[in-house]
């Protein structure tokens, strides 16, 4: 074969013309256009270009904040194990899951009369959900303590009768009357989260007590006391009767118990520390006489834990006149916490021309700036709004701690908070 081999000195018989010296030229391909063709003749309307995506804010972080739990291990078990002591139902797991699974489909069609109307669907919704909820209740709350310490309810909670709140009007001496919390959409969760705050206070209490810290004469002059009013159109009375029962009363002690432990055993709460009442309503429905019987006269801490977003989807309408009224309602310095999914909006329909109707979804924190912030009431006339923000996150996850033991999954929860504090009435 290497005859057929090319010498370096050979010449091609026929010299390479180049193209473009060259006559023959090869066709014209023609350049593919720009634009995708389509109509150009009259009524024709250029399409504008695609903007590109804007960055995501700050506030819309898909990256949630993490919620701190100052709450010592010890108590967050002796919590569930109030749970686990009121409700045994929760020791059978596998035989709740059918009733678990029919109760998660009602409250996705958001009828709760179904899902809670029956005792032992209560019960099994209690020991499914609650204490999870309970325990973010109980961080959240002790981290609002900790960080708004000057507002004036929290004050009396952690310095008791010395306060304006919890000092009777009628008795010259620091004769105390209870703090108020009225939970509206309260249960369970609710009971247990603030029994955790009040066990936490005591307990501090004692120890600087012992220690000498404490300024004030006794434990027993500064003991807080809370009146605790959840508002609710079902009826949770036979929970709140074996949670109080189970708060109260010393933990079933094993028979080789020693004596030590015996002469130590002790309820979770004393009886006349935490008192629970419960007032059936729906709170759309409520005139702003009720209202005002509910709120009382003198400030006050407001709850809504996952319950606005079942309110806007029932009624927008209604639930911006529950708050508005709420508004006119509230004392001066009292305190509105809410806690709600990270995904809760509403929608809001608008008329669009003669169209038909146009239905677009708000996220809360813009609802609850427009009807608390920027909804000018008629009793103002310095057109100064009558909340003033104190705390806002839009994303925030409790996670559950690992050492905690309960017979059911306990699952962290992604939630949204928001803090206001009434300023005038």
């Amino acid at each position: 074969m290497s005859k057929y081999v090319r010498q370096e000195k050979s010449q091609r018989k026929h010299p390479i013309i180049s193209s473009s010296t060259s006559i023959i030229k090869a066709p014209v391909v023609p350049i593919a256009p720009k634009e995708r063709p389509g109509w150009k003749g009259p009524g024709f309307t250029k399409k504008a270009p695609k903007q590109p995506p804007s960055a995501p804010s700050a506030s819309t972080s898909t990256v949630p904040n993490f919620q701190h739990n100052h709450l010592p291990i010890e108590l967050q078990q002796l919590l569930l194990n109030i749970f686990r002591t009121a409700f045994p139902i929760c020791q059978d797991y596998s035989a709740l899951r059918p009733t678990l699974q029919e109760i998660r489909e009602a409250l996705l069609e958001r009828d709760f009369e179904r899902a809670l109307g029956r005792l032992d669907w209560m019960e099994a919704y209690v020991v499914r959900w609650s204490p999870s909820r309970a325990l973010c209740y109980a961080a959240v709350l002790l981290g609002v303590f900790e960080d708004f310490g000057e507002q004036v309810w929290i004050r009396s909670m952690l310095q008791g009768p010395e306060s304006e709140i919890q000092r009777s009007s009628k008795s010259p001496g620091p004769t105390p009357r209870p703090l108020k919390a009225v939970c509206f959409g309260g249960g369970a969760a609710e009971i247990m989260a603030f029994g955790a705050i009040l066990r936490h206070i005591l307990t501090a209490e004692s120890a600087s007590v012992s220690d000498g810290t404490n300024s004030l004469s006794g434990s027993e002059s500064h003991r807080p006391v809370l009146q605790l009013q959840l508002v609710n159109s079902v009826n949770w009375t036979p929970i709140i009767n074996s949670l109080r029962s189970g708060l109260t009363t010393p933990p079933t002690l094993s028979k080789y118990a020693s004596a030590s432990a015996r002469a130590n055993n002790a309820p979770f709460l004393p009886l006349d520390v935490l008192n629970i009442s419960l007032q059936r309503c729906s709170v759309l429905e409520a005139s702003q006489e009720e209202l005002e019987c509910m709120v009382g006269g003198k400030a006050v801490l407001i709850t809504v834990f996952f319950s606005i977003s079942d309110l806007w989807a029932s009624s927008v309408v209604k639930c911006t006149a529950f708050l508005l009224k709420l508004t006119l309602a509230a004392p001066k310095d009292s305190l509105l916490l809410i806690i709600d999914g990270l995904d809760s909006s509403a929608e809001i329909t608008l008329e669009k021309d003669d169209q038909g109707k146009e239905r677009k979804a708000y996220p809360m924190h813009y609802l609850l700036d427009m009807v608390l912030l920027e909804k000018q009431l008629p009793n103002l006339m310095d057109n100064k709004p009558a909340w003033a923000r104190l705390l806002e996150d839009q994303s925030r996850l409790f996670r559950v701690a690992g050492q905690l033991k309960y017979s059911i999954g306990l699952e962290n929860i992604k939630f949204q908070v928001h803090l206001f504090k009434k300023l005038e009435r």
